[in-house]
């Protein structure tokens, strides 16, 4: 489920019938624009204004190592993009912790490259 998501997301198309109607999006601990969203129209909301930063209109999502940890999945991926009004390419490599229930996403929380908390998240250790 976590490597169609990413397949999803990384051709620019709309994963939320994949998502529960209570999907939380916890991009808190981002350095740029932190924000929790709730719910698939603020998810919605939240993928059309940030896809309007970016040439393409979404960024890239990589999967590097995605490791199974029950109702969890720990995701090391490289996202990257180039900026619709800049032109600069940015890249970068982030963990992040999905949770599943009844075969949809639940949570997506966010760790850019804090890997040990990434790894804690899921009763992993480094």
């Amino acid at each position: 489920m976590a490597q169609r998501i990413l397949a999803m997301l990384d051709q620019g198309d709309d994963p939320l019938d994949l998502v529960a109607p209570e999907f939380v999006m916890d991009f808190s601990r981002r350095r740029l624009n932190p924000v929790v969203v709730r719910g698939r129209d603020q998810m919605r909301a939240f993928a059309i204004d940030d896809g309007q930063q970016w040439e393409g209109g979404h960024l890239a999502y990589r999967p590097k190592e995605l490791i199974d940890a029950g109702d969890k999945v720990l995701a090391f991926v490289r996202v990257s993009g180039r900026g619709h009004a800049s032109g600069v390419e940015v890249e970068a490599d982030t963990w992040a912790v999905w949770t599943f229930r009844d075969g949809k996403r639940v949570e997506w929380t966010y760790f850019g490259d804090d890997r040990a908390s990434a790894l804690k998240a899921v009763g992993l250790q480094e």
